[in-house]
Formats: structure tokens, C-alpha cells, sequence
């Protein structure tokens, strides 16, 4: 499993893209709109780091209420994987569970990801490498 990116929910994707600007990022993908969501959501990459920035679009996305704990900050980590099918298992089988079974990701050219979660280090998305 490598890094692909840190995921921070924010409440203004515009103002959070001039923040990251302002520390040297740009502009990786413009915004897309994720309808499976109700997000939107812009990458920005410095150097090999990339954050994918997160703006639920109302308050009906199930990431809405997330903003109470976690207000503009990095809430989790994206980890690309050859099989993720396999990869759930071995998670799963590690303690982890899965908190939003496999779904496309628009914003990810529409490969296939899963949110889970462990106790000990919080929420992971593990995202199908590109040409699965």
C-alpha cells in the first residue's frame, strides 16, 4: 500500500485551496462535483505530497455532520492498493471495519474505494490502483 493522498473536510473548498496555495501547493484537479457524496472536491499536490480537499455541498451529505469534530482538518488517509477486495479482507481480519462499503469515486477518474476504520488510528480509504 502506498500514500495517495490526506483528506481534509472543509467548510469553504475556495478558501482552503488559497490556504494550501499560500504553503506551496497547486492545483492537481479542479473541483468535481461527487454525487455519490454530496461533496465537493479539489486535489492539490506539493512536491509528491497530495491533499484531496473535501466541501460537503449541503447539509444533506453524509459528511455534513463531520464538520462538528473535525473543522477543517485532516480527517483521513487514502492508501491506493492492487486488489482492494483483498486488501478489505486483510483489513477486516486485522480489526478494522469497514464504514462505507465499496463505492466509485468520481473525483478518482471513477475507481472504486472503500472507507474503514480502526479504534487505534481513525478513518482509511483504500482506492483501486488506476486501470483495475
Amino acid at each position: 500500500m502506498q500514500v495517495h493522498h490526506i483528506g481534509y473536510l472543509v467548510k469553504r473548498l475556495k478558501r482552503s485551496e488559497e490556504a494550501f496555495a499560500r504553503l506551496g501547493y497547486t492545483v492537481e484537479r479542479e473541483v468535481c462535483y461527487d454525487h455519490v457524496r454530496d461533496v465537493n472536491i479539489s486535489f492539490m499536490k506539493s512536491g509528491e505530497y497530495r491533499v484531496e480537499l473535501i466541501e460537503p455541498a449541503g447539509k444533506t451529505s453524509p459528511l455534513y455532520p463531520l464538520l462538528k469534530n473535525y473543522k477543517n482538518s485532516p480527517y483521513h488517509i487514502c492508501y491506493t492498493v492492487e486488489d482492494l477486495e483483498a486488501s478489505k479482507r486483510k483489513l477486516e481480519n486485522d480489526g478494522f471495519m469497514v464504514i462505507q462499503d465499496t463505492q466509485v469515486a468520481p473525483a478518482l477518474d471513477g475507481r472504486n474505494v472503500v472507507f474503514m476504520v480502526s479504534a487505534d488510528i481513525g478513518i482509511i480509504e483504500l482506492v483501486e490502483e488506476a486501470g483495475k
